[in-house]
Order: C-alpha cells, then structure tokens, then sequence
C-alpha cells in the first residue's frame, strides 16, 4: 500500500486578537462569539468559509468527471456555535447545495462528499449536507 502524498500543508498561527498562515496568504482580526467588532471575524466564520469552499472545489472536481455543469454550482456554510454547561461549547455544521442540473446533483454530491477531505474529517455524524 502506497503512501498518500501531500497536496498542500497550510500552517496557520494565532495569537491574542489575529490569526495568519504562515506564508501570509491570510491574515485576519479575530473575536470571541458574541463579540461584535466590525471588520473582525471568528473562528466560526473561518470554518464555515473553509468548509464550503472545501465542498464547493469537490463538486468541481465531481461535475467534471461526470460531464456535468456546475458552473452555477454554489455551498453555503453554517457553522453554529452551542454553549453546554459541562461541556463547553460545541459546534454544529451545515452546508446547503444550490445550482446543480436536478438529474445529476445526487450523484455529483455524492462523488464530492467523497474527495471533500473536510466532509470526510468531519463524517456524517458531525455535519450535514443537502440539495437546496
């Protein structure tokens, strides 16, 4: 059995109020929940971006290798944010499908939930995935 090889390794660090990759690409002012300054994100926004767009790439990838249009293709991400009395918070994931032809957007889904290594990571228990 062969090893898989790495496709890309992002490191990212965060300190007190910001968090920046390590090659500069990103770097944002950050909050605690419930904070509200402008211009300033959360690790919850962050997920939610990373997540959607993570799908969204896979569905490219599906769509191609099946022939089908996904150029109206779109993910919308929903990271929600619980606060549990002994356990802290967790987190709940959503993503929402829109714009893939109604005969083939099962299928392509299907085939990008499979090459989506966050929707892997994160596994059916922990987030769910629709057709909008």
């Amino acid at each position: 059995m062969t090893q898989p090889q790495t496709v890309l390794e992002a490191v990212a660090t965060a300190v007190p109020g910001t968090v920046r990759t390590e090659d500069g690409v990103l770097e944002a002012g950050t909050q605690l929940a419930g904070e509200s300054k402008e211009g300033v994100t959360t690790p919850e926004h962050l997920m939610a971006a990373a997540i959607s767009s993570c799908l969204h790439q896979a569905i490219g990838i599906a769509a191609s290798s099946q022939e089908v249009d996904a150029s109206s293709a779109s993910v919308q991400g929903r990271v929600t944010l619980k606060s549990e009395e002994e356990a802290g918070y967790t987190a709940a994931f959503a993503l929402v499908v829109s714009g893939l032809p109604g005969d083939a957007a099962e299928r392509v889904l299907a085939q990008a939930q499979q090459l989506c290594p966050f929707t892997k990571a994160l596994g059916p228990a922990g987030i769910t995935v629709e057709l909008g």
